[in-house]
């Protein structure tokens, strides 16, 4: 399997959890709309959950797509094994979907309760402080290390040939 190949199939499964999670947390973000005095909620709510199907179908149609932009283009060769290199840039990016997920549903979360804090005073935003800084941080090592982590790669070989 070359590389592009398995990070459209780890792109495929990132929709399928990805799907699974809007679908469970969706019916709290709804839930707290109707509760709510403001008559845009709703709209806000409907708004981002098309973006998000939006962004679902097309990693599910276009995986390939992906994975070419996350990876050098592939020649019309068969591939040969990949090296090491290949497979820890793969590695990297993956940790950084895993990190860049949960730290972006956090930060929609904290938009969102702050948004609502602002129609009205049943919110107590002071705990979001902390988080914003967490998740930010979290999303910022989740993008470096979905755009290549140079510097990961060459502490990982550092470490590696330490002892050697």
């Amino acid at each position: 399997m070359s590389p592009h190949q398995t990070i459209a199939v780890v792109v495929r499964l990132f929709a399928v959890w990805l799907a699974v999670y809007v679908a469970r947390t969706a019916p709290f973000y709804f839930r707290e709309a109707a509760r709510s005095d403001d008559p845009y909620a709703g709209a806000v709510i409907v708004a981002i959950a098309l973006v998000i199907t939006l962004f679902l179908l097309f990693l599910w149609f276009f995986p390939r797509t992906v994975a070419r932009g996350l990876l050098e283009s592939e020649s019309a060769v068969p591939a040969e094994p990949a090296a090491v290199d290949t497979w820890f840039a793969v590695g990297c990016a993956l940790i950084g979907l895993w990190l860049i997920v949960p730290a972006v549903t956090s930060l929609l979360y904290n938009f969102f309760v702050v948004y609502m804090a602002q129609r009205s005073n049943e919110y107590d935003t002071g705990m979001l402080q902390f988080g914003w800084v967490y998740y930010a941080i979290q999303l910022a090592l989740g993008l470096w290390l979905l755009l290549g982590a140079k510097g990961a790669r060459t502490l990982f070989w550092w470490a590696r040939s330490r002892g050697t």
